[in-house]
């Protein structure tokens, strides 16, 4: 990797290789605005209820009002390999 971020290639890429690897970059960006998007919606919030337990409420996705986790969030902390536990999130400050 040199000093720009960049791995030199020294194969020289006919311009069919040169499109897809453009056009295989900017999906795979788009792909990732998606997923940050999705979970910008999928966030828990205190559902409001009345608990025995004050230190741990029960939790509620702010966008689909599943029991938190919700499908949506635990489908895609299971495919991108999240190691930390989902159960118990800390909850945001504007929530």
């Amino acid at each position: 990797m040199n000093r720009e971020g960049y791995v030199p290639i020294r194969t020289r890429l006919a311009i069919e290789d040169l499109d897809f690897l453009g056009g295989a970059r900017a999906d795979l960006l788009r792909f990732l605005e998606l997923g940050l998007r999705l979970l910008e919606l999928h966030q828990p919030r205190d559902a409001g209820g009345i608990t025995s337990d004050a230190a741990h409420p029960i939790l509620r996705c702010r966008s689909c009002m599943w029991r938190w986790p919700c499908p949506t969030f635990r489908a895609m902390s299971e495919s991108f390999g999240a190691s930390r536990d989902t159960t118990e999130p800390e909850l945001p400050e504007n929530a």
